[in-house]
């Protein structure tokens, strides 16, 4: 059985026997590499004979395939098999293997009657880790027979990974640092927070509509980036700025992005926009509120030949708070946030499936309400937070929905923070709606009651930074509060700097399944649902991600999750998603600094800056599935945040991995990721920003 590593991906092959029916548990032994010294995997090693196809008679014409010339190339998640004419041959027929030699899956014909001299491979269908010793053969065929198959080929899947950049890549953009999929993969949107082109459009092939990249005189401006998949090759078809952008700049345009399902209707929050309107399409000209806040809500348009790629965009809503504030002034005080009364409305963004309902976190809003369509205008708790939903309904098909306000939504404890301007509550940091818009899940990761488990006491104020989540249901055109959700081991305290549980939120299409990311989380454990261990400053912002499941209306705890490499400040837990059905979970550790799991594999002592953990769910029961990471890994300090932000399709066959601090001065996709920029001060990349696809 032939192991393909590389010291870019460290993926877990072993998982892949839980879709192998009979297969005993042996060890096999990888030898010693440059990228890596040692990986012992767990793996079913089950012998099968590489079989042949159906078609043809092997070895009936005489001599045999050329398979000197039989290659492979690589794209993002797609192989390119090339190989030599062979005399006399009338078609050619590629055969897959999907797990190798070793494996007792059966062999597979690609692309059936092959008639030329290349094919190109989609890998679509599966995510990466799964195609580690995918192996592939090749033989010539005439009108009566097929000669014996060439040698076979084992492509290495890492070299597949996708790596995308912005067209117009910039120091200091933050490419990457937000990114979401639609539910066939095939659509991705990037988001872009620093980048600074004064342009205010969305590219439109239609109209003709090219927007301007190459001004750079509006720093913190933002953009966002769109690609699509067409055939088996990605392609970035737009490149879009809010309507509004202008000097002073700051609005950070893409810090949060939301796609539909089918990846036609774009949500994009500018938390630093500064227009006092309210409402849906308001005034954007003015400045008077610094980070107010807003949303801008983008249709893409089908082309005429029915083409999945949305190459034309509009923007339909521009969409701001029902209580922005007329005015704000500075603190002053030197820490804390910089203005009183900075909502930073559109931090996080959520939309259902079909794209017709939004939600809007504002985690800087200031109102001491609590629970549904409160009093707005009340000023009392500064950073208490809120979550805003609105409708579209209409003709969607042409970007002419109407979107109008639907409710405004506060925590049941509403509340001040002990250390105010350091920890203030912030309802509405992490966002989450079920696909068919009637679960909202709120995270509050600053809140401090010392409560655990479901619907404890909201009411205590002992554990400063614990956090806690919120789940709304809304039925019969009314939203309510369902639950009151904490980790099992609530924890934190400034000596922890807080667990901050509800940082990140993630449901699954039915509301049903909940994941909750915890990055300031302080224990020392490892792995599934071992029992937590106490805090420890060694273990400081180790991390942990929690999984909660509902049956009717009943939620509780499913899993507890630690990396299996749980160390200081990788930040485990810091970005989150689920697959439609649920079972298919990805968790970022921007700050991961090792690349080994005991356990599951070790290798040398080679320093990243970020990894992404897959696991998967059979029945009640999660396992890890793959351990990754960048596929151009730079030492540290130089990292690249890789997993700050995370997007499974809602299939589960594509992960979409964001590195916004990731140094190449690359552009387009598949660039040359070996083309580091110098750092702009010591130990600081320049943050160009990246995303990787799996």
């Amino acid at each position: 059985m032939k192991h393909v590593w590389t010291a870019h991906a460290w993926l877990d092959t072993a998982m892949r026997s839980t879709r192998r029916v009979g297969a005993d548990l042996l060890t096999a032994v990888m030898p010693a590499s440059a990228g890596a010294q040692a990986l012992l995997l767990i793996a079913p090693l089950v012998l099968s004979a590489c079989g042949g196809g159906s078609s043809g008679t092997e070895g009936s014409t005489p001599g045999t395939t050329d398979s000197s010339g039989f290659t492979v190339s690589y794209s993002a998640r797609e192989y390119t098999f090339s190989w030599n004419a062979s005399a006399g041959a009338t078609h050619y027929e590629l055969w897959e293997d999907p797990d190798g030699a070793a494996a007792p899956q059966p062999e597979v014909q690609l692309g059936r009657v092959l008639t030329g001299t290349t094919y190109t491979h989609s890998l679509a269908p599966q995510l990466l880790h799964e195609r580690m010793n995918a192996s592939y053969r090749l033989r010539a065929c005439d009108t009566n027979s097929c000669r014996p198959f060439s040698a076979a080929i084992t492509p290495d899947p890492t070299k597949a990974i996708g790596y995308f950049k912005a067209s117009n890549t910039g120091g200091g953009d933050g490419f990457g640092g937000a990114v979401a999929l639609s539910s066939n993969g095939e659509v991705l949107a990037v988001g872009a927070s620093g980048e600074r082109s004064n342009a205010t459009c969305a590219d439109n092939a239609t109209l003709g509509v090219v927007c301007n990249q190459s001004d750079d005189s509006n720093a913190g401006a933002g953009a966002v980036y769109m690609f699509a998949r067409e055939g088996a090759r990605w392609k970035q078809v737009a490149y879009i700025k809010a309507s509004n952008n202008r000097t002073p700049g700051g609005a950070g345009f893409g810090t949060s992005l939301a796609l539909s399902s089918d990846g036609r209707t774009l949500a994009v929050g500018a938390p630093g926009e500064n227009s006092n309107a309210r409402g849906v399409n308001g005034d954007q000209s003015n400045t008077a509120t610094t980070r107010a806040g807003a949303v801008y809500i983008f249709k893409g348009l089908a082309p005429s030949t029915g083409s999945p790629r949305y190459d034309s965009w509009q923007q339909e809503a521009y969409i701001k708070a029902t209580n922005t504030r007329a005015a704000n002034e500075p603190t002053g005080n030197g820490y804390g946030p910089t203005y009183r009364n900075a909502a930073n409305f559109g931090h996080a963004v959520a939309l259902s499936a079909d794209g017709n309902l939004l939600a809007v976190g504002a985690p800087g809003e200031t109102s001491g309400t609590t629970g549904v369509n409160g009093d707005q205008d009340d000023s009392s708790v500064p950073y208490a937070g809120a979550v805003y939903t609105y409708a579209r309904s209409g003709d969607t098909s042409s970007g002419g929905g109407t979107w109008t306000t639907q409710a405004y939504l506060k925590a049941s404890n509403t509340r001040g923070s002990t250390v105010e301007l350091l920890s203030p509550p912030r309802f509405g940091e992490g966002l989450a709606l079920s696909g068919d818009g009637t679960t909202l899940a709120v995270g509050a990761p600053y809140e401090n009651s010392g409560a655990t488990g479901i619907n404890g006491n909201q009411q205590d104020t002992s554990v400063w930074g614990s956090g806690a989540v919120y789940v709304f249901t809304h039925h019969g055109g009314n939203w309510g509060q369902q639950a009151y959700v904490k980790a099992h081991n609530t924890g934190g305290g400034p000596q922890f700097i807080g667990d901050r549980f509800g940082g990140q939120l993630t449901l699954s299409a039915d509301g049903n399944t909940l994941a909750v990311g915890a990055k300031g989380e302080a224990t020392s454990g490892k792995g599934i649902n071992n029992p937590p261990t106490e805090r420890s400053v060694s273990f400081v912002q180790a991390g942990a991600a929690y999984v909660f499941t509902r049956s009717n209306s009943t939620w509780s705890q499913q899993a507890y999750l630690k990396a299996g490499n749980t160390g200081q400040n990788h930040f485990y837990g810091s970005s989150l998603a689920l697959s439609a059905d649920g079972n298919t979970l990805a968790v970022g550790a921007s700050g991961e600094a090792d690349i080994g799991i005991p356990g599951m594999m070790t290798i040398g002592a080679s320093k990243i800056r970020g990894a992404a953990h897959l696991y998967q769910r059979t029945g009640a029961s999660w396992n890890q599935r793959a351990h990754l990471s960048a596929s151009n890994t730079r030492t540290a300090p130089h990292g690249s945040n890789f997993g700050d932000a995370i997007a499974l399709s809602g299939n589960g066959l594509a992960l979409a991995v964001g590195a916004r601090y990731e140094s190449s001065r690359a552009t387009g996709i598949q660039g040359d990721q070996t083309d580091y920029a110098p750092s702009s001060a010591p130990n600081l990349p320049p943050t160009y920003g990246a995303v990787y696809l799996y």
